[in-house]
């Protein structure tokens, strides 16, 4: 496996943000501007809908100590921050920033204040294994569906299996999680075997379990 880019390194801190302003001294609207000038945002709250933490308060391309931040958003109980690099580079981000916060504009933080945090993980990556032909039950099915379309249409087109999807049964709990699926880059020939792949997990180990399955899938060759 080879990594070809992170495209979305996602982390969700749930904290509670009333707590980091526990008396209502720190006046919201006027910390836009700091944000903004400390991050470089290209695109930011200007009114006064757009900083309804409900909703949610979205900042846009901007940059943390040579690191680009694609988006930072503030919800009333949680933050969330995008970038490319990883998971890990992007929990230090919000680490740093809250420290910096508290210190610019009095906020009040502690690490111990974020009660639980969530990953979502976009990669894509090239592989020579053949990662989603998983059983020849499946190959076989591919060429039956290409043999009777052959038959409808008057033209040969091969098919192939496309994606895996990993999941759990969301009619015993409705959870905003995400699966892991893994499935030919779109927009990129087949024989070029490059793959995109999105999981629940920090980058770490979202790249860990891909190169785990293609090994187990090469040991069954």
């Amino acid at each position: 496996m080879k990594l070809s880019a992170v495209i979305l390194a996602r982390v969700l801190a749930f904290i509670e943000t009333f707590d980091l302003d526990p008396n209502g001294s720190v006046f919201f609207p006027a910390s836009i501007g700091g944000i903004v000038e400390r991050f470089k945002f290209q695109k930011f709250p200007k009114t006064f809908e757009e900083t309804d933490e409900q909703q949610g308060v979205n900042f846009l391309e901007g940059v943390w100590n040579g690191v680009t931040i694609d988006k930072l958003t503030i919800f009333q109980g949680a933050l969330v921050i995008d970038t490319r690099s990883s998971t890990e580079v992007s929990e230090t981000i919000l680490h740093e920033a809250l420290l910096w916060a508290a210190g610019k504009f009095g906020f009040h933080y502690e690490p111990k204040m974020i009660s639980r945090k969530r990953y979502l993980s976009d990669l894509t990556f090239y592989s020579d294994a053949p990662l989603l032909v998983t059983n020849s039950a499946l190959l076989n099915l591919a060429a039956s569906v290409s043999n009777h379309m052959e038959k409808i249409i008057g033209e040969r087109l091969e098919y192939h299996p496309y994606r895996i999807d990993i999941d759990f049964d969301r009619t015993n709990r409705q959870m905003p999680i995400a699966g892991l699926n893994i499935q030919r880059r779109a927009e990129v020939p087949f024989s070029e075997n490059k793959y995109f792949s999105e999981a629940p997990l920090p980058t770490d180990i979202h790249i860990k379990l891909l190169e785990q399955f293609e090994s187990d899938i090469l040991a069954t060759k």
